[in-house]
């Protein structure tokens, strides 16, 4: 089976995102393409020249060539003429990978989907189908078209049996993603599991040398997403055995998503390496403003009270000195690397402010702290949900999903 582009080429394509939209061509299906599109992009100069029209191969080669040169919106109407020509199989499978390539480069990934589509359905045979099923669930991601996403994923996997362990990282991690995405943790577990087993057993043999870690950390990151996910959704409730019970559940998920985000630490992908060290801090913070809001027995008086939050604070320092450590850790790994990211500013913003709820003293004396995570507060809402009422997901959701703008 042939190969699919190198992961690394993916992601360099996928690198300008793509909006869904763009003023500078039309979405509409390649036969709208036409001369109207072609003269749209030549000078009152050119126009007013008389000049061959270019037909056949000659024209083919001139929207490979505008490609090349980066002249997306031209490429495309160039490619779009060709193809309502109705030309032979071969040519017009070329055609349609650069007209794809050109909405890529415009940014119009709906553009892409359609064209992709397209050759799926003119083509069901070819040998490039990973590759382009792939490039179709990225595109579908752009567009946060999830269950889509995760079904083009799956079609490329079904065909990848006899790819490099590279590629098949690759496409178990981004299908898993979009599991991920909507809120199907089982699946999404089971699949970035997979992923984490391929580059272990190709680690182990010796049978490809990874040019980089990026799926590997992304796989093991959200895999401590869903464990981060899950812990949140743990409340704690009286009575108090009820309460000593969700402590123990929430207790148990902290310790596994500690563990998975420290898992990706050791794939040594720095930008995953930042987001896992961030999200270890918090999740600390979380433990903390868990406990520190649960709700106190009601036989306790307001003496009693003021005595159980002073212990209570006591208890929960370590958690805080964890936090504190965490954030620093992840500062002093980056800055010696000479590594920015949104997550080393968002680190560093953190341990400022933890670090100046502790100079400042306790001002609260017999009642709870500020909450050491404000953004983490409330119900969990599913992406599913939120995307249908067309509203933001909440912050503490944002803050797990990781807008990354490479290959997504």
């Amino acid at each position: 089976m042939p190969r699919l582009v190198a992961p690394i080429a993916l992601a360099l394509l996928f690198s300008v995102g793509c909006a869904g939209r763009s003023a500078a061509v039309s979405t509409e299906a390649p036969e709208a393409g036409g001369e109207a599109a072609t003269s749209s992009t030549e000078s009152g100069a050119e126009a007013a020249t008389p000049q061959v029209a270019l037909t056949g191969e000659a024209l083919l080669a001139e929207a490979e060539g505008a490609l090349a040169e980066g002249d997306a919106a031209r490429a495309v109407a160039l490619f779009a003429r060709f193809l309502a020509g109705e030309p032979a199989p071969e040519s017009a499978r070329q055609a349609y990978l650069g007209l794809a390539r050109g909405h890529e480069s415009l940014r119009d990934c709906a553009a892409a989907i359609r064209t992709y589509d397209g050759y799926v359905e003119r083509f069901p045979e070819a040998g490039d189908l990973v590759d382009i099923y792939a490039r179709r669930g990225a595109c579908n991601a752009e567009l946060e078209q999830w269950e889509a996403s995760a079904e083009s994923y799956r079609e490329a996997r079904a065909r990848a049996e006899g790819a490099l362990p590279s590629v098949r990282v690759e496409l178990a991690t981004r299908e898993g993603f979009a599991r991920f995405q909507l809120s199907d943790f089982e699946g999404a577990q089971k699949l970035l599991k997979e992923a984490d087993a391929v580059y272990l057993a190709a680690e182990e043999a010796g049978s490809e040398r990874f040019t980089t870690y990026y799926f590997v950390g992304m796989a093991r990151f959200y895999l401590g997403a869903i464990h981060h996910r899950r812990f949140r959704e743990v409340v704690i409730r009286l009575p108090e055995k009820t309460m000593a019970e969700d402590f123990a559940r929430k207790f148990e998920l902290l310790t596994e998503a500690q563990e998975a985000y420290n898992y990706t630490i050791k794939a040594k992908h720095m930008f995953w390496v930042s987001a896992a060290g961030y999200q270890l801090g918090s999740l600390f913070e979380e433990f903390y403003d868990a406990l520190m809001y649960a709700p106190v027995p009601e036989w306790l008086d307001d003496k009693q009270r003021q005595v159980y939050y002073e212990e209570l604070k006591d208890q929960l320092r370590p958690v805080v000195n964890k936090a504190i450590w965490v954030f620093e850790k992840n500062l002093e790994t980056a800055r010696r690397l000479g590594y920015e990211s949104d997550f080393i500013e968002a680190t560093e913003e953190k341990l400022g402010e933890l670090q100046g709820i502790l100079l400042a003293g306790d001002t609260s004396w017999g009642k709870p702290h500020p909450r050491l995570a404000p953004e983490a507060r409330g119900e969990i809402a599913t992406g599913p949900t939120v995307a249908d009422r067309g509203e933001e997901p909440p912050a503490a959701d944002r803050k797990l999903f990781v807008p990354e703008p490479t290959p997504l």
